[in-house]
């Protein structure tokens, strides 16, 4: 997941048209001029975090979607609705299948490192060294 904090109001933007409301509405009930509320959906102003936060409620999502939002997941879910919905439904659950594997294979390989990097950190003292090897055997099989 990237994150632009230029695109911060784009992604409200987004949000807000997604959920079919309007700048004024939300600009009331942030108690904001509607023209207030409009800079930050054009990125002319910062948005401080309470702010964010009172526009995620608003929103019926987290901050953490805001900042991570992808419209081509959207959009892509949107043709979904429009065309042959199981078919396109195989082909999302497979994309997003293949970015899981690729998402544990990282970890995976994460994992690994760090085994390896504590290994070599623990080889000046033999009895914890022994100890470890005993437990990532049994923690290898357990994951297995």
């Amino acid at each position: 997941m990237s994150f632009d904090v230029n695109k911060i109001g784009e992604r409200i933007k987004k949000f807000r048209e997604l959920r079919n409301y309007t700048q004024e509405s939300l600009a009331v009930k942030l108690d904001m001029t509607p023209q207030g509320y409009g800079k930050i959906e054009r990125n002319e102003v910062e948005v401080s975090l309470t702010k964010l936060s009172k526009i995620a409620d608003l929103l019926n999502t987290t901050i953490q979607d805001i900042l991570g939002f992808e419209d081509r997941f959207v959009f892509h879910n949107q043709e979904c609705q429009q065309q042959n919905v199981g078919y396109n439904q195989a082909i999302n659950f497979k994309e997003i299948q293949s970015i899981y594997e690729e998402r544990i294979s990282d970890l995976k390989a994460e994992i690994n490192r760090l085994h390896n990097l504590l290994a070599e950190s623990l080889k000046n003292n033999e009895s914890i060294y022994r100890i470890y090897h005993l437990y990532n055997r049994s923690l290898i099989l357990v994951i297995q």
